[in-house]
């Protein structure tokens, strides 16, 4: 990674578009991880490894 000797105005946008993309990554793995456990497979799994009461 190199050290940005930018001015104040680029060092900003560079740490917004870096937040932003962060949030972007954060919400397709969210994303992801919820179609994943809606999985009727997934669920099968779950109900599998319940303890049987």
């Amino acid at each position: 990674m190199r050290l940005d000797t930018g001015t104040p105005l680029t060092r900003f946008f560079s740490a917004l578009v870096t937040i932003l993309a962060l949030l972007a990554f954060g919400f397709v793995a969210w994303k992801a991880f919820d179609v994943w456990r809606s999985d009727p497979a997934v669920e099968g799994i779950h109900d599998i490894l319940q303890p049987k009461q």
